[in-house]
């Protein structure tokens, strides 16, 4: 289970703080800003009606547009099927036509070669100007003479003769067939052909009379059933595509598209973000299918009105929306932003936010209840500060009534026994040296000092201590410059310093070396107070650690008298010598914060260094 301590979190944190099996939308809509709540159920009532009436309107001018361009399109395939069935029997006309005239000719066993020839070429030519969509037509006789209408095809005559189209012929028994597109030896280069190929047989004698083909443009066939938003391709019996040469529409490029069209079952097709309508029709009699494609993109002329209407009433309907937040925004959930944004203010510690409503609605009369509760926890903070004051104030004058008789005594000792040895002026500077460090220690009524005064304390302090221990200890202070301006608590490092000569250095055989330094480190200060005497054994150093490491807030005077009791069997090892440290780490913290304070560090008969953590720059 999740554990949470709310007492160390801020008000930011809890807001965001969510329990684990809690982070579901449904939780995420009702923690939403009443702003965005009442945004979107303005947005939803608008949108809505406005969303099913522009599915409906495009849902019925779709299928209006639909059926339309499949109507229009299926006529056109028809139109051009047709087209194409009639050239292509013009194309079987043609070859009837000149077959019966072959015959006549080679069954005349009378007439010379040179005339026949020029007959053959007369009834080719003739036929070509006839028959329209027949762009040439090629006859190879029976003893390999070869005629043709074009006279591009003689150079190659040779390759035709002997070419598969040729010889495929042979089992053709005379009828007119459709040539296989692919490997056309008519072909030339930006002039592709559709040929049509007969075996002349003799009508009379059955007998082999020669080749003949005719051949038909294929652009003629296809090119005036194309538009601008349509499309045409013409596939043979093995699958092979005949489009349009020349064009400049790309979607003539793309060959994986052309040849997907023929097996394709879908009637909607999609090509570079635009949408296509497919139809086919087959001309069974010469094994050939048309498709054609329609950009229904282009088709739909009329869409771009649509458009602007769906666009125009979006904008409108977009207008009213932010008209409606605005309003909802500043005349119901702007006071409730200000109540909020207060409420965060006071949480954060600024008592002095006050709500000045004029309405005398809801939250008028709840800005009056935020303030009066400000009011009287404004009074409790500062009730609670008087009295944590005088308490700072009391374990103050207890630290200084401490150091007041036995120390005093002591160096009024020096003074007498200087006199009496008639060393005057010894004595005039232990005197002189007295009154600096009660003067620095006792005068003034301010708790916070510098940093440098403090040193100051702790040198007249030491001074006094080394010429009634002259021959016990010495001493080094070692603080850096840039510390010097930052605060402490007054009286913070005299009773470590005390600490460090009656209980660290007086026990110890030999001399000693009591050193205090500070630093700066990152935001705060650490200063340390480091002798080399007789150390703490381990256990009491981590009972001793313990009880500095504790928070002990604005406890009850039974419980602050209790810890005191408890600290007092504590230091009763050692006489209470360890109250001065306790004070001194409690004080810390009650005037900068829990962060701060000091700590042991230890090793017995090597010594010890109390550290203590400040502010920097305070």
């Amino acid at each position: 289970m999740e554990n949470k301590d709310f007492n160390k979190m801020s008000l930011r944190d809890m807001e965001e703080y969510t329990p684990k099996g809690r982070r579901s939308g449904r939780e995420h809509a009702r923690n939403m800003s009443i702003k965005y709540k009442l945004a979107s159920i303005t947005i939803l009532v608008a949108l809505i009606p406005m969303v099913v009436l522009i599915v409906l309107m495009l849902f019925f001018y779709n299928r209006a547009i639909m059926q339309r361009a499949d109507k229009q399109i299926e006529e056109n395939i028809r139109i051009m099927s047709d087209r194409l069935s009639s050239v292509l029997q013009n194309g079987e006309l043609c070859s009837n036509n000149l077959t019966i005239e072959f015959g006549s000719y080679y069954n005349d066993k009378s007439m010379k070669q040179v005339t026949r020839d020029n007959k053959v070429i007369s009834q080719l030519s003739q036929s070509l100007l006839i028959y329209n969509g027949i762009t040439s037509i090629v006859f190879i006789d029976r003893n390999g003479s070869f005629y043709s209408t074009d006279p591009a095809f003689y150079p190659e005559s040779v390759n035709i003769k002997y070419s598969s189209y040729v010889l495929g012929l042979s089992d053709a028994g005379g009828k007119t067939v459709m040539m296989d597109i692919s490997e056309n030896p008519f072909y030339r280069e930006g002039k592709e052909v559709i040929t049509l190929g007969k075996h002349v047989l003799s009508t009379v004698t059955g007998t082999h009379l020669g080749y003949l083909f005719i051949n038909m443009n294929k652009d003629y066939l296809i090119e005036n059933s194309q538009s601008e938003i349509s499309y045409y391709f013409l596939y043979d019996s093995f699958g092979n595509i005949m489009k349009k040469e020349n064009a400049n529409d790309p979607i003539y490029e793309d060959e994986e598209l052309i040849e997907s069209l023929l097996t394709t079952k879908e009637k909607l097709i999609r090509h570079n973000n635009e949408t296509y309508l497919l139809s086919k029709s087959a001309i069974d009699k010469y094994n050939m299918t048309v498709v054609g494609i329609t950009n229904l993109n282009k088709f739909n002329v009329t869409g771009r009105d649509l458009k602007f209407i769906i666009l125009t009433t979006g904008s409108f309907t977009a207008v009213l929306l932010i008209i409606s937040v605005w309003f909802s925004a500043n005349f119901v959930t702007k006071p409730l932003k200000v109540l909020h944004d207060g409420a965060e203010q006071i949480a954060e510690g600024d008592m002095s936010v006050r709500f000045r409503f004029r309405t005398k609605d809801e939250i008028g009369r709840l800005g009056r209840i935020f303030n009066y509760m400000t009011q009287k926890n404004l009074e409790l903070l500062k009730q609670v500060d008087e009295e944590a004051k005088k308490k700072r104030e009391y374990e103050l004058a207890l630290i200084q009534e401490q150091v007041k008789p036995h120390f005093l005594y002591n160096t009024l000792d020096i003074i007498i026994m200087l006199i009496e040895m008639n060393r005057s002026k010894e004595a005039a500077r232990v005197t002189h040296k007295l009154a600096d460090y009660y003067k620095n220690s006792l005068s003034g009524s301010e708790e916070i000092v510098s940093i440098e005064r403090e040193i100051q304390i702790i040198r007249d302090y030491l001074d006094l201590q080394t010429m009634r221990y002259g021959d016990k200890f010495t001493y080094e202070i070692d603080i850096s410059q840039d510390i010097c301006d930052s605060k402490i608590p007054k009286m913070t490092l005299q009773p470590l310093v005390e600490n460090a000569i009656y209980h660290g250095i007086k026990n110890k055989s030999g001399k000693g070396k009591i050193c205090v330094a500070g630093k700066h480190a990152g935001s705060t200060v650490e200063l340390t107070v480091t002798d080399d005497g007789i150390g703490i054994p381990e256990t009491e150093l981590i009972k001793l650690n313990d009880i500095l490491g504790k928070d002990e807030g604005f406890d009850s005077e039974e419980k602050k008298m209790a810890k005191e009791a408890e600290i007092t069997d504590h230091d009763s090892i050692k006489g209470g010598s360890h109250f001065g440290l306790y004070s001194v780490a409690k004080r810390i913290r009650l005037y900068f914060g829990k962060e701060y304070g000091a700590k042991i560090i230890s090793n017995e008969n090597e010594g010890t260094t109390i550290v203590i953590t400040l502010p920097f720059g305070e």
